[in-house]
């Protein structure tokens, strides 16, 4: 869902639409090549955002070190990114501090619960986008563009 919320957020933006590329992975590798959660295309879709998530990929060392920004939904997913990533420069960010810095609080897994779980995640994922948006155009110096 972050990947397809934060696509949305990007290609509205005219700074970043042709600068920034989105990309999705898991910290562990039980559904690489798996299509999106039925229930997380539904919440979407009920957002109307449209676009199409990419099939789950696995975020190994060598995945990892091509990113120049790593968004984490849990301080787990932290831990595990932070233990295989060797690339310095790639900066580590766990989403929910894009909405309350430095609180370190996870985004709530939406897996093992319904479709009402799955909207409540959305809603922190969308949430989230302007405070991406704006650190990007910042780190990328868009000015007041």
């Amino acid at each position: 869902m972050a990947e397809v919320a934060f696509r949305n957020a990007i290609a509205t933006d005219h700074f970043l639409a042709n600068r920034v590329e989105v990309t999705s992975a898991g910290t562990a590798n039980w559904h690489v090549g798996s299509t999106m959660d039925p229930r997380a295309r539904s919440a979407l879709d009920a957002a109307g955002l449209t676009l199409a998530g990419t099939p789950a990929a696995y975020a190994d060392t060598e995945y990892l070190n091509r990113q120049d920004l790593v968004i984490v939904m849990t301080r787990e997913q932290m831990h595990d990114v932070n233990s295989r990533l060797t690339n310095q420069r790639t900066r580590v960010v766990m989403l929910r501090n894009l909405l309350q810095p430095g609180q370190n609080l996870d985004v709530p897994d939406p897996y093992y619960g319904n479709l009402h779980d799955f909207v409540e995640c959305l809603g922190i994922i969308r949430a989230a986008g302007p405070h991406l948006t704006m650190g990007l155009r910042q780190r990328l110096g868009a000015g007041d563009l």
